[in-house]
């Protein structure tokens, strides 16, 4: 039996079709998935922030804003948490924490411990091409009240930040 020019035409068409039809499929749930931000839970010993300073709750709200408006994108509004950690918790702690929730995610940057700065960050990537999701955190070790910029032994807070796939 010999297949026909129009028989084969209509065979590849066919082809083609279900071909288009799987790869939007594909994008269609890709699509979905990045548009929900990833959810991470803080590091232990993570609580509320209670503020012992007008001074330093305006610091990490600007913070926990500048995290939001990188994040955001056209899919909305980034997810932005803060919490406040015991004075003195390593960053080592905190990052290993996050790190831990975001299996193969690409580590963007630099997030070594800097002991003398006042902030430290991290931002992860998720790996893959179409619409990647972020998750960024800061460490933000204040002085206590009345102290030195350079005395960090006072309030410790932590911001996570996660963002849709752009």
């Amino acid at each position: 039996m010999r297949i026909g020019r129009r028989g084969l035409v209509v065979a590849i068409a066919g082809l083609v079709l279900v071909l288009v039809i799987a790869l939007a499929a594909i994008s269609l749930l890709r699509w979905r998935a990045a548009g929900v931000a990833h959810s991470i839970v803080p590091p232990a010993g993570a609580a509320a922030p209670s503020f012992r300073s007008p001074e330093s709750e305006r610091e990490v709200a600007d913070r926990a804003a500048l995290i939001a408006l990188r994040l955001r994108n056209d899919r909305g509004r980034a997810t932005v948490r803060s919490y406040a950690m015991p004075p003195g918790s390593p960053w080592l702690q905190a990052r290993k924490s996050v790190a831990t929730q975001l299996d193969r995610w690409e580590e963007v940057g630099d997030c070594a411990d800097n002991l003398e700065a006042t902030i430290v960050e991290c931002t992860w990537r998720e790996p893959t091409r179409w619409w990647p999701r972020e998750v960024a955190l800061t460490m933000m070790r204040l002085p206590s009240a009345g102290e030195a910029r350079s005395n960090r032994t006072g309030a410790t807070f932590v911001i996570i930040g996660s963002g849709m796939g752009a």
